[in-house]
């Protein structure tokens, strides 16, 4: 990549894509009491949550996979599909960063 891109919108573009990811989940699992945005950064659930997001990654590499109803096919539909699952490892990553750098030193 170069050094240009980092200051560019469409990077920006992939920051605010994260960051929206992190609220999504937060609204899906925070009735719950299970939102990570609330975890602190010594959580045991962490590592779990952020390895099943990588192995959701491992999974749309595998030969078998198939897109669902209204996906798209071939070499695309996997690239979308990847990029998908990518942002949600990144927005766990960070709100984990994200944890450890709220906590009391």
């Amino acid at each position: 990549m170069s050094l240009q891109r980092y200051g560019s919108t469409e990077l920006a573009g992939v920051y605010f894509e994260i960051h929206r990811e992190r609220w999504r989940a937060h609204n899906k699992h925070g009735a719950a009491g299970n939102s990570r945005e609330d975890a602190t950064w010594d959580n045991a659930e962490w590592l779990p949550v952020l390895t099943e997001e990588l192995g959701e990654v491992a999974h749309e590499l595998t030969y078998d996979v198939q897109p669902k109803p209204g996906e798209l096919d071939g070499v695309e539909g996997i690239k979308a599909r990847l990029r998908k699952e990518l942002v949600q490892v990144a927005a766990m990553a960070t709100a984990w960063i994200d944890a450890i750098d709220r906590s009391q030193p």
